[in-house]
């Protein structure tokens, strides 16, 4: 470089160290100008972690709002029954809590039928050809299966392929094969099942007249009243209650559904901790005065914070978007914010909203409803509502993260006035030493005349002097 060719020229002249002489004229002009633009980078780069520790306080948050969006957070009713070998119970959010008591008397069956002997499972039947089975369920035709494959094997695929209803096993009983064929449970659901060659004449190989198992209907009392259905599987005689039958009961036994809200007091408790310590970390990042290393202070002055903790602070405070008559916002079950900023909780006040009002905690929360979308126009509750905003404040196109690129482009543009800046000191630099070098030639012709005029004029002494 020109700058490097100037200095090697250099060595005699002035006595001075001019390339150190440039050097600090350059650092003088320098040094302020890099310490700014250095300073801004810091504080830049310091605010997009700013911003990260402000996504995670939000994300924290919004995993708290999720244990309570669900109706299904609020399955508060556990079930127990005295004879649980004999009959299952699982209760859903609209069970009420209450005791009853339970007698099956039956169960459901379903009709079994067992077909004629066969010497083999691949037995040709109907000669070998093709044939039809006609099938009748409840007295009505269902329409006839065809069998392609005439073999008590093929019968069987036939049966399972058309799925009217009935399904069939081909049962190898050590002396022949069988095709059992077994309907659905409840008494309506008998069936009868002929064989047509073709002619409409039946096969006399293809019967299925061996009766294993009647179809019945189960019963069984509650509270001392009688029921039936067709099922085994009962989810229509108490509000929210499934019962699943196994087999009778010795006498009436005791089922009990009693309400737990311990785990959806933990949740509301996660809550109001998540918010508190949503609101530390806004208060630390926006401290000036904050001790807190790396991130104290490092978004003062920020809109930013402001903007989110209104946002945030408007999820608790607002009513429900699907309020109940008495239970209508946060507030009706003891969450309240303070002077400080503090999210609290008064339990007695949120025991009683539980006690009296569960139906509409749950609805208040969660509008009654399960795994709704985010994009879902539908009012979601306060938790599902507070979670769709978070989640659109998370969002690569939201606030955090559009501050977040600006700044990061910012930082870009402070790094190419660096560039920038480097350039022009280099060239001052070569500048510089072009200047001294003028200097430094004529400080070397001047040191030569004085050495010249003062030989000159020791001669003329030296001369005089003889």
């Amino acid at each position: 470089m020109a700058t490097s060719s100037i200095v090697n020229t250099l060595g005699a002249g002035s006595g001075i160290d001019v390339k150190s002489l440039a050097q600090s004229l350059v650092d003088a002009e320098k040094t302020p100008k890099k310490e700014r633009i250095d300073d801004k980078i810091a504080k830049t780069e310091a605010k997009i972690t700013g911003y990260s520790a402000v996504k995670y306080a939000l994300s924290t948050l919004k995993t708290a709002f999720g244990k309570l969006n669900d109706a299904s957070d609020f399955s508060s009713i556990k079930p127990s029954n005295t004879q649980p070998s004999t009959f299952g119970v699982t209760a859903s959010t609209t069970a009420e809590a209450g005791s009853y008591s339970i007698e099956v008397l039956t169960t459901a069956l379903a009709q079994r039928t067992a077909s004629s002997n066969f010497a083999d499972r691949a037995t040709a039947l109907n000669g070998g050809t093709a044939f039809q089975l006609n099938l009748s369920i409840g007295g009505v035709s269902t329409g006839a299966i065809d069998v392609t494959t005439a073999t008590p094997a093929g019968m069987v695929s036939a049966i399972n392929g058309a799925k009217l209803g009935v399904t069939a096993q081909l049962i190898n009983t050590g002396s022949a094969y069988n095709v059992v064929v077994t309907g659905e449970t409840g008494a309506t659901q008998n069936f009868s099942l002929t064989s047509d060659d073709g002619t409409g004449q039946a096969i006399d190989a293809v019967a299925f007249g061996t009766p294993l198992q009647t179809a019945t209907d189960a019963s069984f009392k509650i509270n001392g009243l009688t029921v039936t259905r067709s099922s085994n599987t009962v989810n229509d005689v108490i509000d929210g209650v499934t019962l699943d039958l196994y087999s009778t009961t010795t006498g009436a036994a005791r089922m009990d559904l009693n309400r737990d809200t311990a785990g959806i007091k933990d949740n509301i408790k996660g809550l109001v901790t998540a918010y508190n310590e949503f609101e530390d970390t806004l208060k630390i990042l926006g401290d000036r005065a904050s001790e807190v290393e790396e991130f104290g202070g490092i978004l003062a002055g920020d809109s930013l914070l402001q903007s989110v903790r209104n946002q945030v602070r408007d999820m608790i405070t607002a009513n429900s978007t699907t309020p109940g008559t008495t239970i209508v916002a946060a507030r009706n079950v003891g969450l309240s914010i303070d002077r400080y900023g503090k999210l609290t909780l008064d339990e007695d006040k949120l025991d009683t909203a539980l006690q009296d009002n569960f139906t509409e905690v749950s609805t208040m929360f969660s509008a009654g409803t399960n795994n709704q979308s985010i994009y879902s126009p539908a009012p979601a509750g306060l938790a599902g509502d507070a979670i769709n905003s978070i989640e659109k404040m998370l969002l690569s196109t939201g606030l955090i993260d559009t501050q977040s690129k600006s700044a990061t482009s910012q930082i870009a543009k402070y790094k190419e006035e660096l560039t920038a800046l480097d350039e022009r000191m280099e060239k001052l630099m070569t500048r510089y030493m072009s200047q001294f070098s003028v200097m430094e030639s004529i400080v070397g012709n001047s040191n030569s005349m004085r050495e010249s005029l003062k030989g000159t004029f020791e001669g003329m002494m030296k001369s005089y002097g003889n």
